[in-house]
């Protein structure tokens, strides 16, 4: 799998940056880490793109570039990076433009995995997205941004299932995985199982009735999906409560939880206008939110 992780700053991203890069050497994954910074004004962007050519003989700090050195740091502490017997990391290449679009350092991992570390420039959402054209990949891992906006943005426009790493603890997680029975809620099932398998972690299955007529529908998807589970070898419970989905969501999931979900059904016009249930799921728990498209 190919994961890639946003980072928006220096210490707002340390959790974020721990907590990816712990799925993926968990799962031997393939990760990038992104810093996207606005663009730079034409007048300097000669001096700076000579700067940048320069780095590995002038000592300097620009902002994009001391941001990923302190994104190597936390993956190395983590013992994802591969390093030789004289402690230095192995790199494939140095900081260098004009990869894919991008400034890039190439390390290996562990288990030899890719470990890319990436400089972007302009818009976030677009540079994102090509980002993940770029190099195809299977989730993107964001930090809970004090930007609402922003966040609310790249959960819904960008192209690829998305891990939003909310109040993240020191604990072992396990999955909460909410069904409906519908197409985008067996994707969150099948990549709930995938996740688990990796962690060692079990998950369970919550279906949500609107009334008590409902329940049985709701008890049959929910049965479905463990089913599914039991037959990934995956450890999982059932439960069925009546209520709002959103709400009964909120009250299931707890500090250890990452929550799983479908993307939403709805148009992007009527997410932009009435919201979706994803994110005002994501707004109301208190724990990782994993929403799958």
């Amino acid at each position: 799998m190919k994961f890639l992780i946003c980072i928006g700053g220096v210490e707002p991203s340390v959790e974020t940056v721990q907590f990816g890069g712990k799925i993926a050497s968990a799962s031997e994954s393939d990760v990038s880490v992104l810093y996207v910074q606005p663009k730079i004004p034409h007048a300097v962007r000669e001096e700076i793109k000579l700067a940048r050519e320069k780095l590995s003989e002038w000592e300097i700090e620009l902002p994009g570039v001391k941001v990923l050195r302190a994104a190597r740091t936390i993956l190395l502490e983590l013992g994802f990076v591969k390093t030789a017997p004289s402690g230095e990391i192995i790199e494939r290449h140095a900081l260098k433009p004009g990869i894919r679009g991008a400034y890039e350092l190439h390390i290996y991992g562990i288990h030899g995995e890719n470990i890319r570390l990436r400089l972007r420039e302009g818009d976030i959402i677009g540079q994102v997205n090509k980002e993940i054209e770029s190099d195809q990949h299977d989730l993107v891992i964001l930090g809970a941004s004090k930007q609402r906006r922003v966040l609310q943005k790249l959960v819904q426009f960008v192209n690829c299932s998305t891990l939003v790493v909310k109040n993240p603890r020191e604990v072992k997680y396990d999955f909460l995985v909410c069904t409906d029975g519908s197409p985008a809620a067996r994707k969150a099932e099948h990549l709930a199982a995938q996740f688990a398998r990796f962690l060692q972690a079990q998950v369970a299955v919550l279906a949500v009735a609107k009334s008590g007529s409902d329940e049985p529908r709701a008890m049959e998807n929910a049965e479905r999906a463990s089913r599914f589970l039991t037959r990934s070898g995956v450890p999982n419970s059932i439960s069925v409560r009546v209520g709002g989905v959103v709400d009964q969501i909120d009250a299931a999931a707890r500090e250890n939880t990452i929550v799983v979900m479908g993307a939403s059904r709805r148009s992007e016009l009527r997410k932009l206008l009435f919201g979706s249930k994803p994110a005002k799921v994501l707004e109301r728990v208190r724990c990782p939110v994993l929403i799958v498209k």
